[in-house]
C-alpha cells in the first residue's frame, strides 16, 4: 500500500478528498479584510490583484500591506507618481523599501518579474496598470510578464500585489491572479462634521481560501 501511494505521488498524483495545502500569507493590514480572503491576507509565492478607482483605498490598502511585513518591500511606480511620504505616514519603514521607477511599462514588468523571483522582498506591489494606456504592446507585455512570473514566484515566500482598475480587466492577470480583491467606496467618515476618509466595501472576487467573501474596511487621511 505503502509503495503505490509512493509512486502515485511521485507521478504528480493528487490524492481525492487530501486537505488542500495551507498557503501563508502577508496580512494587508485590515484584519477584516485578512479574515475575507480566507488566507489571512495576500498569499505569498502568488499573484494578486487589486481592483479599484484611485479613491477606492486601492494605495492605502497596498500601504498598509507594506507597512505590515517585517521584509524588504519593492515598489514598482509604474507612472512616477508614488508620494513616499504618504507611505512613511501610514507605517512603512522606509529604510525597508525599494522605489523602482523604470523608463518604460515594458520595463517595469521585467524589473518586476526580476525582483519577485528573486525571493529577497516580502512584498512587490506594481502601482498601476489603471494608469498605463490600454491595449497593443503594454496588454501583450502584462500577458508575457504573468506568464513568466508565476512559476518563477511559486518557488519564493514573496507576495506580488498588482493594482489595477474596474474598467481596466486583463484576462491573462484575471486568470494568473490566485487572489482578486474589488474595492468600492461606499461612504464617506465624517466625524464631527468633518471629513477624514471613506469607507470601502471589499469583494473578494477569487480567492484558493473560499468562494468569496465581503468585508468593510475604513480608509483614514
Amino acid at each position: 500500500m505503502a509503495d503505490a501511494v509512493n509512486t502515485a505521488l511521485r507521478t504528480g498524483a493528487v490524492r481525492v478528498g487530501a486537505a488542500p495545502h495551507a498557503l501563508s500569507a502577508l496580512s494587508t493590514g485590515f484584519p477584516a479584510l485578512d479574515a475575507a480572503t480566507g488566507l489571512g491576507g495576500l498569499p505569498r509565492g502568488r499573484l494578486t490583484e487589486l481592483i479599484g478607482r484611485p479613491t477606492s483605498g486601492r494605495e492605502t490598502v497596498a500601504a498598509r500591506s507594506a507597512a505590515a511585513c517585517d521584509g524588504l518591500v519593492a515598489w514598482v511606480d509604474l507612472t512616477g507618481s508614488l508620494d513616499v511620504a504618504c507611505l512613511a505616514e501610514g507605517g512603512v519603514d522606509l529604510g525597508r523599501l525599494f522605489v523602482l521607477r523604470p523608463p518604460t511599462p515594458t520595463d517595469a514588468f521585467a524589473v518586476a518579474d526580476r525582483v519577485a523571483a528573486s525571493g529577497g522582498f516580502d512584498l512587490v506591489v506594481l502601482d498601476a496598470l489603471a494608469d498605463l494606456p490600454p491595449g497593443g504592446p503594454t496588454e501583450r507585455a502584462l500577458a508575457q510578464f504573468v506568464r513568466v512570473v508565476v512559476p518563477r514566484l511559486a518557488r519564493t515566500a514573496t507576495a506580488v500585489l498588482v493594482l489595477s482598475a474596474p474598467d481596466r480587466y486583463t484576462p491573462a492577470l484575471a486568470h494568473a491572479a490566485a487572489l482578486r480583491v474589488s474595492l468600492t467606496k461606499v461612504g464617506f467618515l465624517r466625524p464631527g462634521g468633518v471629513f477624514r476618509g471613506w469607507c470601502t466595501r471589499a469583494q473578494v472576487l477569487k480567492s484558493p481560501g473560499l468562494q468569496g467573501g465581503e468585508s468593510g474596511i475604513e480608509v483614514w487621511l
